[in-house]
């Protein structure tokens, strides 16, 4: 069983251990591992000492602790840091230095976590893979000839391989939810718009910001726990991103009941392939002989090609605004390539031609999708749907003047695009809070799966997944995580 967060704060805490030990702990990981991960792409061994030091002291002053003190933290390098490099893995940030911190790093830092460093990511975060065109690829902890997902891939294979204990993240198709999977950690993208966006790349500094809808923030730790006390210290208004609104945190009791659990396997046609339908039907399985009520269920109207159709629209504009003209017609003028077997892929490039009609219509569509879903939910605790057709695939290069290659599925190809956000699209379309637990480990790869909850529920859902945690057990560690020294 590995460390969660929580661990490592309470045994800073109850004076068993220091800031100073807990922060070498990872730093030896680091060494020993990351050469052979890239999960670390900016390492701050001074800075991150030196606020070790301070969290020791506070210690050793006495009085009250923040929740997380000590706690060494990673964080994605699409989040500001002040007096650190922050590239989003974009060439004309290479050098970029930001003054201030993001919201979210400057919050976790107030709750007592220890920055030691920097993730990787796609370019602008914007692939389900992790190749970075400034630090290469991150590899997964499991297998490293495959991807950790993205775009938060370094985040995930950071707190797998125990180089962190929490890292924030960013999800506008996934990017917390299928790394999560991939590496077997837990994942929260909470409700859009519940945390702050406020120093968040992109939108680059000091351009305007074009994206409005489907990004929403949240963490990776090894944890339930850990991610409801991380959604407590982000979540909020900070007065700079004028949308969150002042929906304070409460932190909800288990239901107290049997759950209520809908699950679905079907969407669009698309695939599973055997790793994740054998982790489903063992959770499903295991759900039902705790004693919750499992049910195979989908909201009447729930249309998904409707869903990957206006996800495509909005993401297409709003993206499609934020780029350079030329750009952004370049990729627009692909839309006779696209076949019609690549639906997300097809809208998208239809959203770049910035058709406002369309845009209105993709937005009602949305409207109705929360409608339904919200109606469906007000029945069932969460809604269990596999994050992706496949488990962790191999790693690739994504540009954008070349189709990407198909993902394979049990050894038949299907659409990249399709296949790695199908899932999970629609949840980023609906704004929903969604929490990824790891469902065991299958012929030797996690398999996660994705739990959705209503809007601005966060906390009921997290209250739920930590009662299905506790089900599915432990979240696995990467074999060779277990060769480094003081892993427990």
């Amino acid at each position: 069983m590995s460390d969660t967060a929580l661990d490592v704060a309470a045994r800073i805490a109850r004076g068993d251990s220091t800031a100073i030990d807990e922060l070498e702990v990872c730093l030896g990981r680091i060494r020993q591992h990351d050469a052979d991960i890239n999960a670390v792409v900016t390492l701050d061994e001074a800075g991150a000492f030196a606020a070790a030091r301070a969290a020791d002291a506070l210690r050793a002053a006495g009085g009250p602790l923040p929740p997380l003190l000590g706690v060494p933290m990673t964080v994605k390098d699409a989040f500001a840091t002040a007096g650190l490099r922050t590239t989003a893995s974009h060439p004309p940030l290479a050098h970029y230095v930001p003054a201030t911190d993001a919201t979210v790093v400057a919050r976790l830092k107030a709750a007592g976590a220890v920055l030691v460093g920097k993730t990787n990511l796609p370019e602008l975060a914007s692939t389900p893979q992790c190749w970075s065109p400034l630090f290469g690829p991150t590899r997964n902890p499991w297998d490293t000839r495959l991807t950790p997902g993205g775009s938060s891939g370094g985040s995930a294979a950071a707190v797998a391989m125990g180089f962190s204990y929490i890292d924030p993240g960013s999800d506008i198709g996934g990017s917390i939810r299928i790394p999560a999977a991939c590496c077997g950690v837990a994942g929260l993208k909470a409700t859009e718009n519940r945390i702050p966006r406020t120093g968040h790349i992109p939108h680059l500094p000091g351009g305007r910001r074009s994206v409005r809808h489907l990004l929403s923030f949240g963490a990776l730790a090894p944890s339930v726990a850990d991610l409801q006390t991380a959604l407590a210290v982000l979540a909020g208004p900070d007065g700079r991103d004028v949308e969150v609104p002042r929906v304070p945190f409460r932190l909800a009791p288990p239901p107290g009941r049997p759950l209520r659990i809908a699950w679905w396997d079907a969407f669009g046609g698309l695939p599973l392939c055997r790793r994740t339908r054998a982790a489903l039907a063992r959770t499903v399985s295991a759900l039902e002989a705790a004693g919750c009520v499992v049910e195979r269920r989908c909201p009447e109207g729930f249309d998904v090609l409707k869903a990957w159709q206006a996800y495509g629209w909005i993401a297409g504009t709003e993206i499609g605004l934020g780029m350079p003209g030329l750009a952004r017609r370049l990729i627009a003028a692909m839309d006779s390539f696209v076949t019609r077997d690549q639906p997300i892929a097809h809208a998208f490039v239809q959203g770049l031609a910035l058709d406002a009609q369309r845009y209105s219509r993709a937005l009602n569509t949305r409207d109705r999708m929360v409608r339904v879903l919200e109606r469906f939910l007000d029945s069932w605790d969460t809604w269990l749907c596999p994050v992706a057709c496949t488990v962790a695939c191999p790693q690739t290069e994504l540009v954008w003047w070349r189709r990407p290659p198909d993902i394979e599925v049990d050894s038949v190809p299907w659409p990249f695009v399709e296949a790695a956000i199908g899932m999970v699209t629609p949840f980023s379309l609906t704004g929903s809070p969604v929490v990824v637990l790891p469902a065991g480990v299958e012929d030797g790869l996690p398999v996660g799966l994705q739990f959705v909850g209503c809007r601005w529920q966060d906390e009921a859902l997290l209250a739920t997944c930590a009662d299905i945690e506790r089900v599915l057990g432990a979240r696995p560690v990467p074999p060779r995580a277990l060769t480094t020294d003081r892993w427990t």
